[in-house]
């Protein structure tokens, strides 16, 4: 008797290539055209004129994610962000390897174990403030490996932690109160301060992360009651075993163990500090630019520590990177690790993220791709000539669902910020309503496309990182995204009303 072939979702790399090649394709069928660009590289409305097209072809698309790792002078290379997911691999090894984490971890487990729901929250809400004030997305990976052990010691599925990292953080990316990465470029562009409409995102930002907690423990009563159901439950058992082991620890935190954990919390603290945009917060709170001015400028610390320090507030990916090669090390260095054993594990950690570090310039290959084929100033001019005359509560709708479309092949919120804003924020006037609903829009979708997508770097690189096939996500996740599009277009239209 022959067996029915039961379908297999594709390899996420196949995915994202047959994405590029896709865009390859219609840049022989979409004229070229470009617009002009002002001093600061942002698009200038009303200026789209057409050009020679330049078809990408087979080189073109080999060549595509290779630039999207380096970079050229119109894309940014990912390379940063690959590193960084290696570099945090090796930190988490290293965590691993003394033991603390695990220990620790079961006391939250313990701790939660009748009452799950109120992990999910408060877990969610946590990654909801990381994603509207400092636009948690490439790194949400770290997150979830972090989660994974207390999730499945309660007995739910990898699934679950998914939904908090990936749900909860773009839920906070799509409210982005102050998210400067987002809301601050595209006010900016759009010409208006970041504080316009800051009191209805921040209204959005608890709708939103209160509906994705709702859901994400909906779900997890239903594989409570019933593991069976879920997508995952076949390999339950091997993801107990590579994600928690077969304890998760049962003696009490030594002193050098202790002195790890205080490690590791203090990591977290220092990125989630350098990483707020205080100044954007507020002008006055100027503290640690002032600190690191004299640092730089003093004799002895300028000469000692360099010249060239960046005070918190302003770090990103490279500064993220020194500071986990210095925590790895320190913890090494406390376990009374040998220099060998120390590099070893550093190694092996990065190592066993270089799958996932390869996600992010492959993705970003879609970009390369439309950008070098100029097929992306063609698809803003045709939303410049047909959204601008339509009524507000249409407009926003429609403008909404053009933003998801847009988001889901240019996923980077600065990239999508700096060549829109300044054609859709003027389209939002001449419908009637105001620019700071456009950015509101604009959030709204990328929120929304990263939470499903498969241009979106942390659905990629998360279920890549927990071993849940892009099939198998789309399966458990599409109804409760719809749900947050009902939500977010309702909220849409909400703003409407108030502001007309």
């Amino acid at each position: 008797m022959q067996k029915t072939k039961k379908f297999k979702s594709p390899n996420t790399y196949v995915i994202i290539f047959t994405l590029i090649c896709i865009m390859a394709l219609l840049t022989w069928i979409i004229p070229g055209g470009k617009y002009q660009i002002d001093e600061s590289g942002r698009t200038i409305a009303n200026t789209y004129t057409r050009v020679a097209a330049n078809r990408q072809g087979l080189y073109d698309v080999i060549m595509a994610p290779i630039i999207g790792m380096v970079g050229n002078d119109e894309i940014s290379g990912a390379i940063t962000i690959s590193l960084n997911v290696m570099l945090f691999g090796s930190f988490l090894e290293m965590m691993d390897s003394t033991g603390a984490i695990n220990i620790m971890l079961k006391g939250i487990a313990n701790k939660y174990r009748s009452n799950y729901y109120v992990l999910i929250t408060v877990l969610t809400f946590i990654m909801g403030i990381f994603g509207t004030v400092q636009g948690a997305y490439e790194e949400g990976f770290v997150y979830l490996l972090m989660f994974l052990p207390i999730i499945l010691a309660l007995g739910l599925d990898t699934v679950v932690a998914l939904m908090i990292v990936i749900f909860g953080t773009q839920a906070g990316c799509a409210a982005s109160i102050v998210n400067p990465f987002s809301t601050g470029i595209a006010s900016g562009i759009a010409g208006i301060s970041p504080g316009e409409g800051i009191v209805f995102r921040a209204v959005s930002f608890i709708v939103l992360l209160s509906l994705v907690s709702l859901l994400i423990c909906q779900y997890a009563a239903k594989i409570n009651k019933n593991p069976q159901i879920s997508v995952q439950y076949y390999r339950r058992t091997k993801d107990i075993t590579e994600f928690v082991g077969d304890e998760l620890g049962s003696n009490k935190l030594s002193k050098k163990q202790q002195k790890v954990f205080y490690i590791f919390i203090l990591t977290f603290t220092i990125m989630i500090i350098s990483l707020i945009p205080w100044t954007s917060l507020n002008q006055n709170w100027t503290i640690f630019e002032d600190i690191t001015s004299w640092l730089n400028k003093s004799s002895f610390f300028g000469t000692v520590l360099g010249s060239d320090l960046v005070p918190f507030g302003e770090w990103y990916f490279n500064e993220i990177n020194g500071l986990l090669i210095i925590m790895t090390i320190i913890v090494g260095y406390i376990m009374e690790y040998n220099i060998d054993k120390t590099i070893n594990i550093l190694i092996k950690g990065a190592s066993g993220l270089v799958s996932t570090a390869f996600i992010v310039p492959l993705a970003r290959g879609i970009q390369v791709i439309m950008t070098n084929g100029n097929i992306t100033a063609t698809v803003l001019n045709f939303c410049e000539k047909t959204l601008g005359s339509l009524p507000p509560l249409l407009f926003v709708l429609i403008c909404f669902v053009v933003y998801i479309v847009l988001a889901a092949f240019i996923p980077s919120s600065t990239g999508l910020a700096a060549a829109t804003m300044s054609i859709m924020a003027p389209l939002a006037v001449f419908a009637g309503t105001n620019e700071s609903t456009m950015v509101l829009i604009y959030n709204f979708a990328l929120g929304l496309v990263k939470m499903i997508m498969p241009t979106s770097i942390i659905v990629m690189t998360c279920i890549q990182a927990v071993h849940v096939n892009y099939g198998n996500w789309i399966k458990v996740s599409w109804k409760y995204v719809s749900l947050v599009f009902i939500c977010s277009a309702t909220l849409l239209l909400l703003n409407i009303f108030l502001t007309l």
